[in-house]
């Protein structure tokens, strides 16, 4: 994804119209059936708008996910510190911060990901999706992950593959359920089902036959 730039407010509004009149759409049919005329209509803008800030409706899908997941990004990423003593460090670089931001950024734009993270979304939006939980989310644990590879008793590809599915498919449950645990909540818990392991966190360590 490029650089953030600055955009005008007009198009930012405009741009967000369509995008609220394409999750609209996307709860009713497969984004391959959505054409430029039903989106305009139900944002109620012209056509000329539309190929005004897109050359296509594919042009338009890709921008649409990329400025939602640039956003997502900005709010997970730690901050610099607001002091003089060192401008370089970061404010919060734990792991549970960056989850509590996520979960509140997709709360805050719950329709969106709930469509585009589903059957009827694009394609591209869940591996886009997954690669920002990957490096934004747990690059300090992932690199830790990375220092301890010789003494792993998993591959390190496996861990982390196991780690970022995982991630995705709580979220998508929890967007299922219509959000019925609060950010901080499914945040805290995700935090301690990655560090300690679901059966551990379960309670569940001398309760259950284990399958081996």
């Amino acid at each position: 994804m490029s650089k953030k730039t600055k955009v005008d407010p007009r198009i930012k509004r405009t741009n967000k119209y369509l995008r609220d009149a394409l999750v609209e759409l996307l709860k009713e049919k497969d984004v391959t059936s959505i054409t430029i005329q039903e989106i305009t209509e139900k944002a109620e803008l012209t056509r000329g708008t539309f190929y005004l800030h897109y050359q296509d409706k594919q042009d338009f899908l890709m921008q649409s996910m990329n400025e939602v997941l640039e956003e997502l990004i900005e709010k997970v990423k730690p901050k610099p510190k607001q002091n003089n003593e060192d401008s370089s460090e970061v404010e919060e670089n734990d792991e549970s911060v960056s989850f509590l931001k996520l979960f509140e950024f997709i709360y805050d734009h719950a329709d969106y990901f709930k469509v585009m993270l589903s059957d009827r979304g694009l394609p591209q939006f869940r591996s886009h999706m997954t690669d920002i939980v990957k490096k934004r989310v747990y690059g300090e644990l992932i690199s830790s992950i990375g220092e301890a590879e010789d003494g792993l008793d998993i591959p390190k590809d496996i861990l982390i593959s196991y780690i970022t599915s995982a991630h995705i498919g709580v979220i998508c449950s929890w967007l299922e359920s219509d959000m019925k645990f609060s950010p901080a909540f499914m945040a805290e818990k995700l935090t301690r089902l990655t560090l300690l392991g679901p059966i551990r966190v379960a309670g569940l360590e001398n309760k259950i036959k284990l399958p081996y």
